[in-house]
């Protein structure tokens, strides 16, 4: 039996690398009326590492989750509630919050990930909707009014209250997030995800902890999402931390970036969440310019339309056969072998 070999560590690091020349590049040339961009890009790298989890718990293990807005909310509201209820430093409140996610997702994980289908979709949209409830009737948190005046992730005065900064901070853990994502998915562990994906019977017969691997899956997923939420709270928007972040349509919106980008693919990830988060700045100053004010509606439009296109003419993807550009042909060369 020829068993596949494993890839070189400069075949799996070449992305991430590219990746990384990018994230120190493209930043510095937002100057000047361009300046706006780098908010965008901070919102959009935030996204990405939600989307990341999203990828490896949708793309790789074949589990719908419907409730990702609701870790990250969680996430960030536990981390403003430390600090400003608590009276915790940033340096603890942050971590912690992130250990809560993951908590949280053991819980819930554990609870519904023995669903399949549509009834593990429904029971993942019912604990976002529960969190998002939670976080906007519940005092502590300031209900629907918010929070106000968080203090900013400066790295105990090593990062500069700059756009600048603040977007490459966002980008370099989304780059940490990125690599660790690749070599688990290049890893003997991706295999196994893969083929719970496949026919998660099958992978139960050969000795796979199907649901022991599925649960860890979710918990990163849960982990990232809380970790994106803390950025949101504490670099992105430390003035004002609102609940209408984290509805029910975000989640809704995260998928839209999963399927559009690539399920299989941790880098359709991230292409989902710079098209559509570049697609929201469009569809905004396109209603902007023809006085439309239902801005939300033409975007949740266009965002529909965008995704019944990609599922009809390309449902793998927009980044299928740019990231493995040789998958096709050597896909074709045992076909007719």
């Amino acid at each position: 039996m020829n068993l596949p070999r494993p890839e070189p560590l400069r075949a799996i690091l070449k992305g991430p690398l590219v990746l990384l020349g990018v994230i120190i590049i493209l930043p510095l040339l937002a100057r000047g009326s361009y300046g706006y961009l780098l908010q965008l890009a901070q919102l959009c790298g935030i996204y990405a590492i939600i989307v990341t989890g999203l990828s490896l718990l949708m793309g790789f293990t074949g589990q719908v989750s419907l409730g990702h807005a609701g870790y990250y909310g969680f996430g960030a509201y536990v981390g403003a509630v430390a600090v400003q209820a608590g009276g915790w430093p940033l340096w603890l409140a942050a971590p912690f919050a992130v250990v809560a996610g993951g908590l949280l997702a053991l819980l819930t994980g554990f609870m519904v990930l023995r669903l399949k289908g549509h009834h593990l979709a429904l029971a993942t949209l019912c604990i976002g909707v529960i969190i998002y409830e939670c976080i906007n009737k519940m005092r502590i948190t300031g209900g629907a009014s918010g929070m106000f005046d968080l203090p900013r992730i400066d790295l105990f005065g090593l990062l500069p209250d700059t756009a600048l900064a603040n977007t490459w901070f966002i980008w370099m853990i989304l780059w940490l997030v990125i690599l660790w994502a690749v070599m688990l998915t290049r890893s003997p562990t991706g295999l196994a995800l893969k083929a719970i994906h496949s026919d998660e019977e099958a992978a139960r017969a050969v000795g796979i902890h199907t649901f022991g691997l599925k649960l860890k899956i979710f918990i990163a997923s849960g982990m990232l999402a809380a970790l994106a939420g803390v950025l949101y709270a504490f670099v992105y928007s430390p003035s004002y931390l609102g609940p209408e972040e984290f509805k029910l349509l975000f989640s809704v919106t995260l998928l839209t970036m999963v399927v559009i980008g690539g399920m299989g693919s941790i880098w359709g990830g991230l292409a989902g969440a710079v098209i559509l988060t570049g697609l929201h700045e469009v569809i905004t100053l396109v209603c902007e310019q023809v006085n439309f004010t239902h801005i939300g509606a033409g975007e949740h439009l266009v965002f529909g339309l965008l995704l019944v296109l990609t599922l009809i003419f390309r449902p793998q993807g927009v980044i299928s056969g740019i990231a493995h550009p040789g998958a096709r042909k050597e896909k074709q060369r045992r076909v007719h072998g």
